[in-house]
């Protein structure tokens, strides 16, 4: 967010306006360029209305101006570093070291890109930021949607929104208070080593419980529930105990791979889901970076303020997520806001009213906030506990590939077209309101702990294109036998 504020187009001008040759064909001056001997040079000194800037700082204009798309890229690229590296070691050494670990990883490298004395650094230290940010992200979702169960998961799971549309609307704030890019940086990097204090407190956060009985630590797993039951004041004691249930459950394979799941006849409505999973995270990033790092191009007006309605926007979509996926169910909302976003991102084409383009452009981006959140807790919902995680890393890898074709989508192709960005978020966005409906509805359900748990449950609810795949009838017949084989070659 300070990246795509602070690295915004200002208006700036060679410092030899003079001198400046006019561009081929136009009677605009072209500031890349300066006479000198008769002849026309690149110029190495220019003038900018606003100091304190990205682009102020390291001239990125003229030739340089790509260092900007890819700042964002390779931020995204580093995202995709985190997502496949924490996924797994969350699942193997548990929720709550990991967040720890990652937690003092993003405060260390976010204060140390104020002090970057070139754009290479700068890029190279963000690249490290993102890794650890979205890792940081997604193992506390993870871990939270763990905690709680029924409606707390979605009230939960979406809330996450609230916490980044207050930042969303605080940063343009401090980054009109602070002029100075660096000293931007550093406000917003501060509060992090105040997180990584309260991690430190001994017992003030637990090992996910889920994750402990998954891993054949029911003791642990069992004190910390205990401990949750007095605290709420709640009696459970006739419950047999974790180690009991663990053993009645021992038939059930708990190791997996993700060759086994994608080469495996076996899991049908599993691999159908999970690709269709990975396609909505894509799209869903493609389009919310596209419009959000390119907010200055394709909204006209201040940048503050444009930031500043657009996070009370993202405030307000989590609020109305709760609401429809609480009496409206996964499916169809899902589908419904993805669908929304590309005709409005579409109709935006069809007038030349401002005024109307931003308010479709507003709407549109509302509507793929509110898929954004979605699509993550409908994922956990869908991806069994025994590799929720690795499952939301991959999900999140698909959605790093959309975020880092994000800046060049918005800028580097609206040199070919001003309106092919659009036209690529709007028929990406329908397209993915289309798979959605595969998915199975997920509202009401247990969140499903092996690998057997979640093909059952989408099997159970087929959507509109998996009633092809296999059968009830068929699969009650040969359930043991199939189970019972991929249990043996999983060990």
């Amino acid at each position: 967010m300070t990246t795509a504020i602070k690295g915004e187009d200002i208006d700036w001008s060679s410092r030899f306006t003079n001198s400046s040759p006019f561009k081929d064909s136009s009677n605009e001056t072209d500031h890349c360029k300066i006479y000198h001997n008769d002849s026309p040079e690149d110029c190495v000194e220019w003038v900018y209305q606003e100091e304190g800037s990205l682009v102020h700082e390291f001239n990125l204009v003229c030739s340089r101006d790509f260092l900007r798309s890819t700042a964002s890229s390779v931020y995204m690229a580093g995202k995709i570093l985190g997502v496949l590296t924490t996924g797994v070691l969350s699942d193997l050494y548990g929720r709550k070291l990991m967040i720890l670990a990652t937690s003092v990883l993003l405060a260390l490298f976010s204060c140390a890109t104020a002090a970057a004395n070139s754009m290479i650094t700068f890029i190279a230290l963000r690249f490290f930021v993102a890794a650890a940010a979205v890792s940081l992200y997604t193992c506390v979702f993870v871990y939270c949607i763990e905690l709680v169960g029924g409606i707390w998961n979605v009230i939960i799971g979406i809330g996450f929104g609230f916490p980044w549309a207050t930042s969303y609307m605080l940063v343009p704030l401090v980054a009109y208070l602070l002029p100075y890019w660096a000293h931007t940086q550093l406000v917003v990097s501060a509060p992090l080593f105040l997180f990584c204090g309260l991690l430190l407190v001994p017992g003030l956060i637990p090992e996910s419980p889920k994750w402990l009985y998954l891993h054949n630590r029911q003791e642990e797993a069992e004190s910390i529930l205990k401990a949750a039951e007095e605290f709420n004041g709640i009696d459970n004691s006739n419950k047999p105990s974790l180690s009991k249930v663990k053993e009645s459950e021992s038939g059930k394979s708990d190791t997996w791979r993700w060759r086994d799941i994608l080469q495996s006849p076996h899991y049908p409505h599993t691999i159908v889901c999970t690709l269709v999973m990975f396609y909505l995270w894509f799209t869903n990033a493609l389009v919310y970076y596209g419009l959000l790092l390119n907010a200055g191009s394709f909204l006209p007006g201040d940048i503050y303020i444009n930031t500043f309605v657009a996070g009370v926007l993202e405030f307000a979509a989590p609020i109305v997520t709760i609401v429809v996926f609480i009496y409206g169910g996964r499916r169809y909302v899902q589908a419904g806001t993805l669908t929304m976003a590309g005709v409005c991102l579409l109709l935006t084409l069809t007038t030349s009213d401002i005024t109307v383009k931003i308010v479709l452009s507003q709407i549109g981006k509302f509507a793929i906030t509110s898929s954004f959140l979605m699509v993550y807790l409908y994922a956990a919902e869908i991806f069994p506990t025994i590799f929720r995680s690795s499952g939301m890393g991959m999900s999140s890898f698909f959605a790093r590939i959309g975020s880092i074709i994000a800046p060049f989508a918005g800028r580097e192709l609206r040199v070919l077209s001003t309106n092919a960005p659009i036209w690529l978020f709007g028929l990406v966005s329908l397209a993915a309101g289309v798979l959605a409906l595969a998915l199975p509805e997920t509202k009401g359900t247990k969140l499903p702990d092996t690998l057997k748990d979640g093909e059952l449950m989408m099997e159970a609810r087929p959507g509109i294109f998996r009633k092809c795949l296999s059968s009830n009838e068929k699969r009650k017949v040969k359930e043991d036998e199939i189970f019972g084989a991929m249990s043996t070659t999983e060990k």
